[in-house]
């Protein structure tokens, strides 16, 4: 029987003098996709899935009282501690409070030009739920709420509109109705929409006036990932029923759009696993051919060692052994350069690495390796001890 540490030396020599580089790079490669994807798929799938539904809302519900179109019925809104109880729901991100209706003002704009803006009340996380980028100024604060200041913001249309540059927008004062509100910021974004070519004021300043409520009429919801939405919509009822009378509640979500998205992750994933999948499938195929060539090329070598006493077993831990050295150095080769995206990609994602993640990934992929080697060489190593000695040695 060959000893262990001879083994090993004869093989490495071996595939270093076969070049087998190609089917090494091939696993690493897979296998650096494996543990990039199994770190960081779950940050990475936030990451792309935020930007996704940034471009439709499609993680905003809109949850309001529908006691208007029941004639007969008080116009409920919402407590404070409903809006507290709905923060705590798993997978809710963010809850502003809106003043569901709007207010529409004749305002002076460029070259004299009359434009008829509306303004809707919205609190200080209003901003950070749709998203808004700031383009100049500030956004409305706490304090704007609290204190009920009259101060307002303008979306980036409305501002052009009425001063051109969005940055002179900032410090203008505005008479509305009978008050005068000065602007403290503009804003834009992608899930603006419409509301773009309007303004917002803090929903206590709507309130007081009774400029479409009496209080807060519908919350802007904002759920961590598209994947929490289901189980938000489903929980939000019995929240808010449980802190106040609420029979014609409506929880509004963009369900077309949302299931786009789903069936868009689904495939990209589907791709990623595959593209995993066939480099390893690749690297084992690799693995199969190249040790069935150094089989037929070494025919002779296997009928003089077999005619000098190797035995069968002797003769399949060979070229096993050699299998595996070229599988396990791919696996290795694959988890130091995983290692090395995961670091680089957690500092580019600002996110921390589950370090016990990454370990238990790297196990997992040496097995792998190690299996894809048994799988690819098992069957030619059987072959070569099997072979008749005096074929072998007649072979040319």
């Amino acid at each position: 029987m060959i000893a262990m540490s001879d083994l090993c030396r004869i093989s490495v020599r071996q595939v270093v003098r076969q070049r087998g580089f190609g089917v090494i790079l091939s696993i690493a490669l897979g296998i650096t996709a494996f543990i990039a994807l199994s770190v960081l798929g779950q940050e990475i799938r936030y990451k792309v899935g935020q930007d996704m539904v940034l471009m439709g809302g499609v993680n905003i519900v809109r949850v309001y009282m529908d006691d208007d179109q029941y004639p007969g019925q008080p116009l409920r809104t919402f407590y404070p501690e409903t809006v507290e109880a709905i923060r705590n729901i798993p997978g809710v991100g963010l809850v502003s409070q809106n003043v569901r209706g709007n207010i529409v003002f004749s305002l002076r704009g460029m070259q004299e030009r009359t434009i008829r803006t509306s303004f809707i009340g919205v609190d200080e996380y209003f901003a950070p739920a749709y998203s808004l980028e700031l383009l100049a100024g500030r956004l409305l604060t706490v304090d704007d709420v609290k204190q009920r200041n009259r101060v307002c913001m303008l979306g980036r249309e409305g501002a052009e509109a009425l001063y051109g540059d969005p940055a002179k927008a900032v410090g203008k004062l505005l008479v509305l109705g009978r008050d005068v509100f000065e602007v403290v910021g503009v804003v834009t974004g992608v899930m603006l929409g419409s509301w773009s070519e309007g303004g917002f004021m803090p929903y206590t300043v709507m309130v007081d006036r009774n400029w479409g409520g009496d209080g807060v009429t519908r919350l802007f919801v904002r759920c961590i990932g598209w994947e929490d939405v289901a189980g938000v919509v489903r929980k939000l009822p019995g929240v808010v029923r449980a802190h106040q009378d609420a029979p014609y509640l409506v929880c509004a979500t963009q369900d077309d759009q949302l299931d786009r998205i789903k069936i868009t992750f689904m495939w990209v994933e589907a791709l990623l696993w595959l593209g995993i999948a066939a480099s390893l499938m690749l690297g084992g195929f690799g693995i199969w051919y190249g040790t069935f060539a150094a089989v037929r090329a070494r025919t002779r070598e296997v009928g003089l060692k077999k005619a000098m006493g190797g035995s069968d077993v002797d003769i399949l831990a060979q070229f096993l052994a050699e299998a595996l050295v070229k599988s396990v150095a791919g696996g290795l080769l694959g988890i130091i350069v995983g290692t090395i995206c995961v670091e680089l990609g957690a500092w580019a994602l600002d996110t921390a690495i589950s370090y016990p993640l990454l370990l238990a990934s790297s196990l997992g992929s040496i097995f792998f390796s190690a299996v894809i080697g048994v799988a690819g060489g098992l069957y030619p190593a059987i072959q070569a001890s099997r072979m008749d000695v005096v074929t072998a040695l007649r072979f040319e």
